[in-house]
């Protein structure tokens, strides 16, 4: 895939998550399903639109995206920095906080070289291969999709 299919995959992706946590009532918003919260998967999500930023330029500099040293311990750690940073209860000020994350991110790979996107700038994904802003961007796209398909599961 093209570095702008990607990016339309990503924001089609994010926009059917916006519709889904729309449709809840703020008790669902806020209800249990699993281990999280809706209001969780937002924070969590916003979390990791930031990380990705920061994980694509530190591979443009040949540097291991720093929360790969999570990845064996399925992100734990660094999920639950997100949901204890972005904490508040408001659905309105979580998903302001999702897409001004997404927009900064999208900004910034919308910006990069096409020629950059899958380029192997010499760090390794911890589950092998190399980490490239493209496998970082679809990683983010699939996260999407599968906290959508959770969350209808869990509500319908």
């Amino acid at each position: 895939m093209t570095r702008d299919e990607q990016i339309t995959e990503l924001n089609k992706a994010y926009q059917g998550f916006i519709r889904v946590v729309l449709s809840l009532s703020e008790d669902g918003f806020l209800r249990p399903l699993g281990g999280w919260t809706p209001r969780d998967i937002v924070a969590h999500l916003i979390g990791w639109n930031r990380n990705i930023l920061v994980g694509c330029q530190q591979i443009k500099t040949g540097i291991s995206p720093f929360y790969h040293i999570d990845g064996p311990n399925d992100y734990r750690k660094v999920n639950a920095e997100s949901i204890a940073r972005f904490n508040s209860p408001q659905r309105s000020v979580l998903l302001e906080e999702l897409a001004s994350s997404k927009d900064e991110l999208v900004a910034y790979v919308t910006a990069l070289d096409e020629h950059d996107w899958d380029k192997d700038w010499g760090p390794q994904h911890y589950r092998g291969g190399p980490a490239t802003i493209a496998r970082s961007i679809q990683s983010l796209t699939k996260d999407y999709l599968n906290h959508i398909g959770e969350i209808v599961k869990a509500y319908k």
